[in-house]
């Protein structure tokens, strides 16, 4: 059969019933009757009711080995009864089945009556008998230990980092967290059964369950990490898979209404800060729970169930001010005698109006010397810009001297989230005990919240309105028989959202820039070497709307015969995003050292270059088509077994096949690079613009998409389970993981070249000619849309998916485990986890580069071609007309040595996937299962991941955080590192403990008084620690003189190893200078046509570690009728440790200068970790 055949026999596959198959939440319980003797006991029956809803789910029969099994089970708490005649009834009540478990309870029948009775307490053991690493929070814990409102609401999924194997970069933010070594955001996250996945937004997992849709312990039941080794079932993720449940309503009615509240008044002070920020968080609302006994749904047979919460997010202000670069009071009157490197030597500033050659293949400019001619570095005022001057006058005072890092900005709220409404339903319906069905939704709303850093007529915030996501799943469970099971499921996902500037106002407020597209905000201003961005571009609301839904149908078959469980699956997902845009309309404008530079010295400023309105980079969105639709399809198939070859040997084993189709746009509205093809434009060299489809003549590509489909996706799953004795357990495995076709850049990969335009014009001679001044406008030089002509972006960028890489990232993952029970309900793990990343996202590899021997040129590689020329120091002209098409860039010695000269950009490719990883850890887990009120779980990771490819699915192949598309593409092997986020010990520990005091306690175990003032006391605590991130170095790109299309950044190597700091970082005092000692590294003298020898991340300069612990306080009240009063506080970072570091994968280089060629080297910009922060609650369950 054509492989191109397979999903339509997948098609015609969903609509078959039995044979609908995918992955499952579910657990089960299985076990081996005895009697006293030890024999096995066949045929003894068994029902299994459930706790909460008190029905009977199931019944089975043990076979004639003793074994039985109950499959497919929700998770909830059971009962499990055991009967046959000569033997007396048993009883095992409080069996947990947790999300995906396999719960091993053994029974044994004592010899008597069957009418007598025996209830056995113990439950399950505490030894996982999965070949599946596995860890999670069990529902007695979930809601006890301290979880903070930070930006959004309690979210329950950020419990996921305490276990083994998980680390979060610099902080214990778990929207950072990193399982195994692999992708940040490219791990999977289920609710209910159903995946995450956001649409064409190439991310899921711990972004989406913890940041864009979160929920709360009042919405979910459990939460789960399955880091390694997991069941065939399970995929989409080159490293773990995040689980929840939602909470379901039982046979009584429960509920609670609760209020959790933080403000300033409650917390310390940031670090450094005069007093605390002003800030006010709120997290509220109400659930209740039950049966629903109405006739219809109500009956012997029939039974239903349902649970509704609300919760309610306000948010004011925010805990931490951020440190901000802008222009200082000088400098925004000409004077920049304060621009001086961290040496102290003066930085000089240059007029570009001057520029000539030098006579030796340079260029020279005159130094500003002051409106009198004497006074160097300083601009006189009448050649500031006018249209600077507005922007000028908007900015905030500076609340420090400098010229860098010298803002305090006011603590704002989240802009998109800050003020939210969630909403969770769920209905469960039990027919007998054979069929179940629940439908969850979940719902989240906001309203529009104008909140800015700056002053609001120059913020660089977005608002968002609309704003709201549904969460949909159904689900439906079949029993057939005791021995074949089937689960469905079925979700939609979808948020939909609109973004606005927040200056949008304010739009008449500044001068027009001539020439652009619209002028419905006002334009947005870059800068480099670190300065804070002016304005927005992201244009008005109701024309900038994003909706990302995802439609996904999955089905499980679970078939038990003998000793065999076997599971076949199929899952279908239908991957959409929907985009309207009006965004850049008005331009984005960058300004850099360049224009007021000169080349191959320290020298220029960015803020002097937007006095003068001289823009380094310049472009603006023309568009004829401003909605665009990308569409995606995914198709799994799976199967796997599990075979309990004897009493002590497990084998877990199965093959999973996965397929992803390359994203098209639903009308073929997209335009992509093609190597191969022709230019029509460019002299038939290869490389044009192709648009997708048939339907646009010879300029059509005869596909939908770039890529050629990969049907090659096949991973094989194998593990097994060995008991050594009733106490000890060894697992191992391996496997192959496949991931999503990401597409980074939150478009889809789709282009509109040629149905609109986004030109750009960039500076010439090396950076040093400004592209175009604001005064001039916008230059008109280009072809409007629509243009459909394979020609239209020669001269400018162009987007690239290569064509092999819908070839998916994958994983091998390897782990062997030794688990111990130590003592009851106690028990102690030891793995080696291992996992190598291929096929990574990445930006090694650039089609359009030249190679560095041609740095020999010198300053030749700066010459232009002028119309006429046929060569230019022994370079040919790339075709005839190419010199008037390059607007995007200079036509230049370098431009033309380009392997496709037509385009300005290094062609690396939007969805490259070149890049590999490493990662090798020791894992330990301590846990101890709630009991008698104590609950542990303390784990340590050891660890090393090594990488050559991007940290996160949003690599955009370009330089994410600073670290990738660095190194030339000619040395690959120098790109090979540890990751921005290396953090080789981690240590988690959480703790609960009911304090045995008060009513059913072992003291004053007495109602009255006493107990209400002394009983119902519960302290639990989290701590984490992890040691501290790598830095590394560059130099700024004007500095190291090394024009861009080389496509390598500068990086400075560490001559003096043991001198990189400057301060010993046990006693470290920003005031006292920087942390670097910059004769450490190579001279900043070396970098002229030279881009360094260092190290791309360097593993042997860390920042500094993080460590932070959290400690609960809670009373509970129990008063009549089952209602409990609970009362919190709650201290987060509860010692008011600090931690020099930046939120994120580059904590440690994102606190500090590490740009030796700054005037701020070495210096703290401000990044520190959140002060002790003190939460109260009360809560009245019943």
């Amino acid at each position: 059969m054509s492989v191109r055949r397979i999903p339509w026999v997948m098609g015609v596959l969903l609509l078959l019933p039995a044979l609908l198959l995918a992955q499952s939440f579910n657990g089960a319980i299985t076990g081996v009757v005895r009697d006293s003797s030890h024999a096995v006991v066949p045929d003894a029956a068994l029902t299994l009711r459930n706790v909460a809803t008190d029905q009977t789910v199931a019944a089975t029969v043990s076979g004639s080995d003793g074994e039985y099994s109950f499959r497919n089970l929700a998770p909830a708490k059971y009962e499990v009864t055991a009967t046959k005649a000569g033997f007396r009834q048993v009883i095992l009540p409080n069996i947990d089945v947790t999300l995906s478990s396999v719960q091993r309870v053994e029974i044994e029948l004592p010899v008597g009556a069957q009418s007598e009775r025996v209830e056995v307490v113990g439950g399950s053991s505490v030894l996982s008998t999965s070949g599946t690493q596995e860890h999670g929070i069990s529902p007695e814990t979930l809601q006890e230990l301290p979880l903070l409102m930070n930006s959004g609401p309690r979210a329950a999924a950020s419990f996921a980092i305490l276990m083994p194997g998980v680390s979060t970069g610099g902080r214990a933010n778990a929207f950072d967290a990193r399982i195994n070594g692999g992708l940040q955001s490219g791990d999977e996250a289920t609710v209910d059964g159903v995946s995450m996945q956001q649409g064409f937004m190439s991310q899921g997992g711990m972004v989406s369950i913890f940041q864009d849709f979160p929920m709360s312990p009042d919405m979910v039941s459990e939460v789960k990490v399955l880091t390694s080794n997991y069941a065939p079932e399970y995929g989409n993720s080159l490293s773990g898979q995040i689980m929840a449940v939602t909470k379901s309503g039982g046979s009584t009615f429960h509920g609670a209404v609760f209020d959790f509240h933080r403000d300033n008044s409650l917390s310390a002070r940031q670090w450094g800060a005069a007093e605390a920020s002003p800030f006010n968080r709120n997290n509220y609302g109400a659930n209740i729970g039950g049966p629903v006994k109405v006739p219809v749904l109500w009956s012997d047979r029939m039974k239903s169930y349902f649970y509704f919460n609300y919760e309610g997010y306000r948010q004011v202000g925010g805990a931490n001010q951020p440190t901000l670069s802008i222009p200082s009071l000088a400098e925004r009157n000409g004077d920049f005698r304060d621009w001086r490197d961290s040496a102290g030597n003066l930085i000089p500033i240059y007029d570009p109006s001057t520029i000539r050659p030098d006579g030796q293949g340079g260029f020279l400019k005159d130094p500003f010397m002051g409106c009198d001619g004497n006074t160097p570095n300083v601009i006189c005022p009448t050649r500031i810009d006018p249209t600077v001057k507005a922007w000028l006058a908007a900015l905030p005072q500076p609340t420090s001297g400098g010229p860098l890092n010298n803002f305090l900005g006011p603590a704002i709220p989240d802009t998109i989230l800050g003020n939210s409404d969630y909403y969770m339903g769920r209905y469960d319906l039990q027919i007998g005990n054979k069929d179940h069905a629940f439908l969850s939704i979940w719902h989240q709303r906001a309203p529009a919240k104008f909140v800015s850093t700056l002053p609001q007529p120059i913020a660089n915030e977005t608002y968002s309105d609309p704003q709201n996501s549904w969460v949909s799943r159904f689900n439906y469970d079949r029993a057939f028989s005791s021995t074949l099971l089937n689960h469905m499921s079925m979700g939609y996902l979808n948020r939909n959202e609109g973004y606005g500037s927040v200056n949008a106002k304010f739009v008449d407020d500044f001068a027009k820039i001539a020439g652009v597209a619209g002028h419905n905000v006002p334009p947005q201003f870059q800068f480099s070497d670190g300065f804070t961005q002016l304005g927005q571009n992201a244009g008005v609301n109701v024309g900038n709307i994003t909706t990302r839904p995802t439609f996904i149908i999955n089905d499980l078959v679970t078939w038990t015969r003998n000793r065999h469980t076997l599971k076949f699956g199929m899952e279908y997902r239908k991957i959409m995003g929907n985009l309207h845009a009006n965004t850049n309309q008005a331009g984005t404008f960058n300004f850099g050292r360049g224009a007021t530079g000169l080349l191959g010295i320290n020298s220029g400023s960015p803020v002097a270059s937007f006095l003068l309105g001289a823009v380094d980079n310049g472009n603006v969105a023309f568009r004829s088509v401003d909605s665009w639709y990308a569409r995606q399809h995914a198709w799994v198939l799976h199967a796997g077994d599990t075979w309990r070859a004897n009493e002590k040997l497990t084998l877990d084993y199965g093959l999973r096949w996965d397929y992803f189709s390359p994203s098209s746009e639903k009308y073929d509205h997209s335009s992509f690079f093609d190597p191969v093809g022709a230019n029509p434009g460019a002299g038939g060299r290869p490389g044009r613009l192709a648009f997708a489809g048939t339907g646009y003549g010879e300029a059509s590509y005869g596909a939908r998409y770039p890529e050629k489909a990969w049907y090659g996706g096949y991973a094989p799953r194998l593990g097994a389970v060995y008991s050594l004795n009733d106490k000890t357990v060894v697992r191992g495995g391996y496997g192959i993981f496949y991931t999503q076709a990401f597409y980074p850049g939150w478009g889809g990969g789709i282009g509109l070249d040629g149905f609109s335009a986004n030109p750009s014009f960039s500076s010439t001679l090396g950076g040093i000619q400004p592209a175009f001044l604001l005064s001039q406008g916008f230059p008109q030089n280009f072809q409007s849309p629509p243009t459909i002509q394979s020609d239209f972006q020669n001269g400018q960028g162009i987007l690239y998916r290569p064509l092999d890489a819908n070839k998916r990232s994958y994983s091998h993952q390897w782990n062997i485990t030794v688990e111990r029970e130590l003592l009851k309900n106690i028990s102690l793990s030891v793995a080696y986890v291992g996992t190598a990343g291929r096929r990574l996202p990445s930006s090694i590899d650039a089609d359009n580069a030249i190679d560095p021997k041609f740095l020999s040129m010198g300053s030749a590689l700066y010459d232009e071609f002028q119309p006429g020329m046929t060569s230019l120091d022994g370079v040919a002209l790339p075709y005839a007309g190419w010199v008037e098409q390059m607007t995007g860039c200079a036509p230049s010695v370098a431009q033309a040595l380009r392997p496709f000269p037509q385009y300005c950009d290094s062609l690396a490719g939007l969805n490259q996937n070149r890049g590999e990883s490493q990662y090798h850890s020791l894992q330990t887990k301590l846990e101890r299962r709630f009991t008698n009120g104590f609950y542990a779980l303390v784990s340590y990771t050891l660890s090393r991941t090594v990488s050559n490819g991007s940290d996160n699915t949003q690599n955009e192949a370009t330089t994410w955080s600073g670290a990738h598309g660095v190194i030339s593409p000619f040395e690959k092997s120098r790109t090979k590192a540890v990751t921005m986020d290396d953090s080789p010990h981690v240590l988690s520990a959480a703790f609960v403990y009911e304090l045995p005091v008060g009513s059913g306690k072992k003291y004053l175990n007495q109602a009255g008084a006493a107990n209400v003032l002394l009983g119902g006391w519960q302290v639990s605590t989290i701590f984490r620690y992890s040691s501290g991130l790598p830095f590394f170095f560059r130099v700024n790109g004007t500095a190291c003189n090394v024009p861009g299309q080389f496509r390598a950044g500068c990086i400075p190597a560490i001559v003096k190893p043991d001198a990189v700091f400057a301060q010993d970082k046990g006693s470290y005092d920003p005031n006292a200078g920087p942390l670097f000692n910059r004769d450490a590294f190579e001279p900043l003298s070396a970098f002229n046509f030279y881009f360094g020898r260092g190290n791309r991340i360097e593993e042997n300069a860390r920042g500094f570690a993080y460590r932070n612990q959290d400690l609960s306080f809670i009373k509970n009240t129990r008063l009549p009728g089952g209602r409990n009063v609970q009362l919190r506080l709650e201290l987060f970072n509860m010692w008011n440790w600090h931690v020099f570091g930046s939120s994120g994968f580059d904590a440690s280089t994102g606190a500090f200068d590490v740009d030796l060629s700054s005037p701020t080297f070495g210096k703290w910009k401000g990044g520190v970790s959140d002060p002790r922060s003190i939460q109260i609650a009360a809560r009245i369950e019943f």
